[in-house]
């Protein structure tokens, strides 16, 4: 299908919550409120674009029957816009059957919205496409072509999911701008401001929208934006503390957030497996728990 201009959208549902719905931080007590309750979330990674839509139901009751609150997925550009401005959300791209799907398990969604995603995933989401259009484009940058293209697909995407913000009756409780920017050399902070100005037009003032990085000084001083709510993401390790110290040089008030908790990790081909202690795993897990952080396990399936 192609999407058309979903603008009137955006302004009919975010001019109040539907039913006193809200989702904010609240920086005085360092939480989230969920409709003025203070709340953290405990969610696990399903990229719908890797299973099957015939499964999606029967996966997100799995992560629901595992004690988790919410579900945190990738939208990859490419998988959606595989030539220019010809949108593809049908079948196994059904991006809205699967937020639907989620809500009536009973789960929240954390929407991760890119441009660029990584999510082991070719060119990061980023369609290959771009490289024709011109030759030296600067991907991630201000470059006004790479950005004439990511604002076409992102207006179109954003609006597309406002009715699903949870404050317009949906599940989807925060969406995530572009991803570890600050691994990128680039370093542009006009580009992640073009882009939090963005999707602020499209999602509305009130939705909460973060950033993740990886916990280190430099990531997060490359990789954030002052209207942007900062997060980290860590594995294993003995203190979790430690990483969360650092989201705090950035965010010294508001919840503490990993958003990617490294359950294991991935296999390059040719290599040993790579495996995880389950023990060591649910301690650490327990540890980010006991610090009330909110948590996304990277991957949960």
């Amino acid at each position: 299908i192609t999407l058309l201009p979903l603008f009137v959208f955006t302004f009919v549902f975010t001019i109040c919550g539907v039913n006193g719905r809200s989702f904010s931080i609240d920086y005085q007590n360092d939480t989230f409120l969920k409709d003025g309750v203070p709340f953290r979330y405990i969610s696990g990674s399903l990229h719908y674009s890797r299973v099957p839509s015939h499964y999606w139901k029967g996966r997100l009751e799995k992560l629901y029957a595992a004690g988790l609150n919410a579900v945190q997925t990738y939208v990859p550009w490419n998988f959606h816009e595989p030539t220019p401005g010809v949108y593809d959300f049908d079948g196994d791209k059904d991006l809205v059957q699967f937020i639907q799907i989620a809500q009536e398990v009973g789960l929240l969604v954390i929407l991760r919205a890119g441009p660029y995603i990584c999510g082991e995933w070719e060119m990061g989401g980023l369609p290959s496409w771009l490289l024709t259009i011109k030759p030296n484009i600067a991907l991630r940058t201000s470059d006004p072509v790479y950005l004439f293209y990511v604002d076409q697909w992102l207006s179109s995407l954003l609006s597309y999911m406002s009715p699903f913000l949870y404050a317009n009756g949906g599940p989807i409780i925060s969406v995530q701008v572009e991803n570890e920017y600050g691994d990128y050399l680039a370093c542009d902070h006009n580009y992640m401001n073009h882009l939090a100005q963005l999707f602020r037009q499209s999602l509305g003032p009130d939705v909460v929208l973060f950033t993740t990085d990886n916990a280190s000084v430099n990531a997060l001083r490359c990789g954030t934006d002052p209207s942007l709510y900062a997060t980290v993401d860590f594995g294993v390790t003995a203190n979790p503390m430690q990483y969360f110290e650092i989201q705090r040089q950035f965010e010294p008030h508001g919840p503490l957030v990993n958003s990617e908790f490294y359950t294991g990790w991935l296999d390059y081909w040719g290599y040993p497996h790579q495996t995880l202690d389950s023990k060591v795993l649910a301690d650490n897990f327990n540890m980010i728990l006991e610090l009330n952080a909110s948590v996304n396990m990277y991957m949960f399936e």
